[in-house]
């Protein structure tokens, strides 16, 4: 039914304004467009899920029958966005600037890791749909907000036609890192030096 978008303009001009608003209000996509583009099964667990009653959803996700609705429809979003931006090729500013305050947020986490720990701007779900894990140490999640970041603005490129900002952004982060005074970084604890070495065969008590 859409193998024929690029001469059906109608048909292209139904799923991207399908897409667009699903990803910008609620999920409301036609069936036949999920079945299309593959997202039937996703977005039929999700609304599954998001139907059950707070305390059974927990109950369930405590027992393993049913997966994290958070994976879940991060999983939905980054497919309906891949499909949505391959067909819309210069998306409206709504969605650019949606997308930008993702880019923004995980700029944020590279350069300042606890940030996630900010729930009034950072939520769970941003997170797992970015594969930020809060609980990974302060190097990792900034590792993998860089690499989210460079990812997202990789596809601002391709949509808007802009620069890219990632190489620019990290290098004056590990500048800045660098010119850090030395009064001003974590001191280092030192070892006392043993002047007698411990027996052989034995380990010094911690």
């Amino acid at each position: 039914m859409y193998s024929d978008l690029e001469s059906d303009q109608r048909k292209r001009e139904e799923v991207i304004s399908s897409l667009y608003w699903s990803l910008m209000q609620n999920w409301d996509i036609p069936k036949s467009i999920c079945d299309h583009y593959g997202f039937t099964e996703d977005y039929r667990l999700f609304h599954q899920l998001e139907e059950l009653e707070p305390a059974e959803y927990k109950r369930k996700r405590e027992t393993g029958e049913v997966p994290d609705i958070l994976e879940v429809d991060a999983r939905l979003t980054r497919t309906v966005e891949k499909v949505f931006e391959s067909l819309c090729g210069k998306p409206p500013a709504p969605y650019l600037d949606k997308m930008n305050e993702e880019l923004e947020k995980l700029g944020q986490i590279a350069a300042l890791p606890d940030s996630v720990h900010d729930i009034l701007h950072i939520t769970p779900a941003f997170l797992v749909k970015y594969g930020i894990d809060k609980n990974a140490s302060a190097t990792e999640r900034s590792c993998q907000a860089e690499k989210a970041y460079r990812a997202l603005d990789a596809r601002f490129v391709k949509m808007t036609g802009r620069r890219p900002y990632a190489d620019e952004l990290f290098a004056s982060l590990r500048q800045r890192k660098e010119k850090t005074p030395e009064a001003k970084r974590p001191k280092q604890v030192h070892k006392p030096i043993l002047r007698n070495s411990p027996s052989k065969g034995r380990k010094m008590g911690l």
